[in-house]
């Protein structure tokens, strides 16, 4: 059952990272075609312009049905056994733009395709069935001393971070701007663990109306606080940055931050052999170099076609300029 269970939760996370991306990428091209949050439009007026856009509202979307998919997935399986796979996402990504969005395949992203492959076989390989914790005993490593610390480390980096954004020329700021983002959206994935502990324990009514609901709200509360946080400046970093710069950062934490808190917060590592920790260290290490390698692929395509529609429409306008002073 327990290897089973293992097997269900690396098809959800594969699916979970899949829509992520996906949904990503559509919100990424949404974004870039809306008003510049906090130059071109307010706050409230932002909200609005991106929740009236049918594309960044699908690709949120994609990104809850990813939520509960990963969420399942941590159900049934150590977080850092499973967020590694993260990176299979960038692969599906790259099948995805070539025959919807009819973009090449490039040597970049057969090389960075490859190598994700291997780390996911040699994560596939090593991963072994792990002890579940009930659900109280997830919340009570939360307010453990290591819980404690690791968040407010993490977190409080962030802020800084953030701070140090909104001090720096741009170019600069934008590096801070998504690392900060980043922490916070990964945050998420790790108060996800507590959410889907309680449900897979005693059920979805229980957990969230009965004898759970005090382990469970609080970190609903929580999940929507740091995601807010998070999707907020990373849409600022699509808007005011360079692709190959902004997505190489967001997911490479994405997969660090959720396996660093699995090892340390919730010890998953302690009952593991030497093989398994190797295996898993050697995996997630060749997983990252995909991660990065198609990353900074996709953000050169992304980085091009917005070029390539700013050239379009300087063309355009220009066009419209001269038709004018001729009539």
């Amino acid at each position: 059952m327990a290897d089973l269970n293992l097997l269900w939760a690396i098809l959800a996370q594969l699916a979970s990272t899949s829509f992520n991306f996906i949904g990503m990428t559509i919100q990424k091209k949404a974004a870039n075609s809306l008003p510049l949050i906090g130059e071109e439009a307010g706050f409230l007026k932002s909200i609005k312009n991106f929740a009236l856009n049918k594309e960044w509202v699908f690709g949120f979307f994609l990104n809850f049905v990813s939520v509960v998919l990963s969420a399942i997935s941590f159900a049934l399986a150590a977080i850092s056994m499973v967020q590694p796979f993260y990176g299979f996402g960038l692969i599906v990504l790259v099948i995805f733009t070539h025959f919807y969005l009819k973009e090449k395949i490039t040597l970049l992203d057969l090389i960075g395709v490859i190598i994700g492959i291997i780390g996911i076989v040699a994560i596939g390989i090593s991963a072994v069935p792990s002890e579940q914790l009930y659900y109280t005993v997830v919340l009570e490593k939360f307010l453990d001393l290591r819980g404690i610390l690791f968040l407010s480390v993490f977190l409080g980096i962030a802020l800084i971070f953030y701070i140090v954004s909104e001090k720096t020329p741009k170019t600069v700021s934008i590096v801070f701007l998504v690392i900060s983002s980043s922490i916070w959206t990964a945050t998420s994935f790790i108060f996800y663990k507590a959410i889907s502990a309680a449900v897979r324990d005693i059920g979805l009514i229980a957990a969230f109306f009965g004898e759970g609901w005090l382990y469970t709200w609080p970190f609903i509360l929580l999940i929507g606080f740091v995601s807010a946080i998070g999707l907020i400046m990373l849409n600022i970093a699509y808007q005011n940055g360079f692709c190959v710069i902004v997505v190489p950062i967001f997911s490479s934490i994405q997969v660090i931050l959720p396996v660093l808190a699995g090892i340390i917060i919730f010890s998953e590592w302690m009952n593991y052999g030497t093989l398994t920790i190797i295996g898993q260290t050697i995996g997630i290490i060749i997983i990252l170099i995909s991660v990065i390698i198609l990353s900074i692929s996709n953000g050169k395509k992304e980085d091009a076609c917005q070029f390539q529609v700013k050239t379009d429409t300087e063309s355009n306008d220009y066009a419209e300029e001269l038709d004018i002073l001729e009539n």
